[in-house]
């Protein structure tokens, strides 16, 4: 344990005891990646980067008194989180052909239930960011685990993947994670794999390679299934995952990571193909800025990646004028 862990005030007592989550069993969990943009203001507190005055090893329980304290307003978390990411997101377990239940990984309060009561925040595991828990991938590491020690908005849930493979050990978790967040969770992900009886059935919905690590585990997206599921490519993840959860049966097989890499290999495959723009076609500072403006402000982590899209799409430009361009509409976003 960390100094920084070891001085969060209220810890899940053994982890919360494991709660006896046998009486009523959820055949699958679906947990997705919360998004930077709210439905309701953030408070200047409640942002990470009101932290930077504490040192590194109080800033995480500095936080969890922040979050826990009275005198704030509060709202479900399923409806806190805002954008075309979480407008598809909160009908994931919907999909379901079986008891499912929804779940949020979240930088601010780690693993919650999307029926959690829990305040408008800022704090992401993106890095560079103005609210960035952490610079390196290991205080992001850190950051999880700790906040898998505090008993959270919902006392008496599980706080951690671990924590909810040994409390459904029968069951099925489906991670719906972008780059930044599996990577922070990487370690929790790759114990939960081995508490489940079944460790086929714990699937990542996300990007191959985040973490060479746990590409096993993978259901790899690209932007090859784009043309398949519609929508933007911030939320390729969940309309993708969404396509898969829809063919969750009773089946045991259904369940599988192989199975579902399958029918993730299928999508691909069947998907027609996109017609791209003309990719020596000049775009204009203006036109730039409007791609980059709705990714800045749904939270893209970097320049890179952003750029990485404009390309995919069939479009193109120079790489420094791009970052140059990212930079000052990033800043104009956070105003």
């Amino acid at each position: 344990m960390t100094e920084e862990t070891a001085a969060i005030p209220t810890v899940a007592p053994a982890l919360v005891g494991l709660i006896d989550h046998a009486k009523a069993p959820t055949s699958v969990h679906v947990v997705v990646t919360c998004a930077n943009r709210k439905s309701m203001a953030v408070p200047a507190m409640l942002r990470v980067a009101a932290l930077e005055g504490f040192p590194r090893r109080q800033r995480l329980a500095e936080w969890i008194r922040r979050v826990s304290g009275p005198g704030q307003p509060s709202t479900v978390a399923a409806g806190l989180y805002a954008g075309e990411h979480w407008a598809t997101a909160r009908h994931l377990a919907a999909a379901v052909r079986v008891e499912a239940k929804l779940w949020v990984c979240s930088a601010g309060y780690g693993l919650i239930p999307a029926t959690a009561q829990v305040r408008p925040y800022a704090a992401t595991f993106a890095m560079r960011e103005r609210d960035s828990v952490g610079s390196s991938m290991s205080e992001n590491r850190d950051w999880w685990g700790g906040l898998s020690q505090w008993v959270g908005p919902e006392p008496g849930e599980p706080r951690s993947f671990d924590h909810l493979a040994r409390s459904n050990p029968d069951g099925t978790i489906i991670a719906v994670l972008s780059d930044a967040y599996l990577r922070a969770c990487s370690d929790d992900l790759r114990m939960a794999a081995g508490r489940l009886r079944d460790p086929q059935r714990l699937t990542i919905v996300g990007p191959s390679q985040a973490d060479p690590a746990l590409d096993e585990l993978v259901v790899g997206v690209t932007a090859r299934m784009r043309p398949a599921v519609g929508g933007s490519m911030l939320a390729l993840n969940v309309r993708v995952a969404h396509r898969l959860l829809g063919l969750i049966t009773a089946d045991p097989v259904t369940h599988r990571r192989t199975h579902l890499r399958a029918l993730a290999n299928e999508l691909t495959a069947a998907a027609p193909p996109e017609t791209p723009r003309r990719s020596s076609e000049r775009m204009t500072d203006d036109q730039v800025r409007a791609f980059i403006r709705p990714l800045a402000a749904a939270g893209t982590t970097s320049a890179t990646r952003c750029l990485r899209q404009l390309r995919e799409s069939g479009r193109s430009c120079e790489q420094a004028r791009f970052k140059q361009l990212f930079h000052e509409v990033s800043l104009e976003v956070r105003r």
